[in-house]
């Protein structure tokens, strides 16, 4: 009877683990505060369709897009600001930008961009969303291209 036991428990902890992470997949945007130099930042991961709503309900956001100069050409964003992660100066270029704007930044897939808000994070940025989800998917979800 115990090894009966042992896998009816495996069978309801996988159970429940399935149900749940169907959940946290449903939930729309992940924020993340972080304190750093006791500056707070707040780092938010957000798919296409709630990038979407962030853009028409926020004026003022700054699009980053942190592709090649050659993947933004074959297509971006509207009102897209190219920094190409590949650049020597992109730390500089990231530096050089307005700490307390509010910035949504996107790539191809997802990894630029999370390596791109981690470093804007350390330097102090306050309000930022990471599209993890990539360029086609924003574009996908009706977000203004070019």
């Amino acid at each position: 009877m115990k090894p009966t036991f042992l896998i009816l428990a495996g069978f309801l902890s996988f159970s429940a683990c399935s149900s749940n992470h169907g959940t946290l997949q449903d939930s729309t945007t992940t924020p993340t505060e972080i304190t750093q130099n006791g500056t707070k930042t707040e780092v938010k991961t957000i798919q296409s369709p709630e990038a979407k709503a962030l853009l028409a309900k926020q004026e003022n956001v700054v699009i980053l897009d942190v592709r090649t100069p050659e993947e933004f050409a074959a297509g971006h964003l509207q009102t897209a600001k190219l920094i190409n992660k590949y650049d020597p100066d992109f730390a500089e270029q990231i530096n050089a930008l307005d700490r307390n704007k509010t910035y949504l930044i996107y790539c191809k897939a997802g990894g630029r961009s999370a390596e791109t808000t981690k470093m804007m994070t350390e330097l102090g940025f306050k309000n930022i969303y990471d599209a993890t989800e990539g360029f086609e998917s924003l574009k996908n979800a009706g977000v203004p291209a070019e």
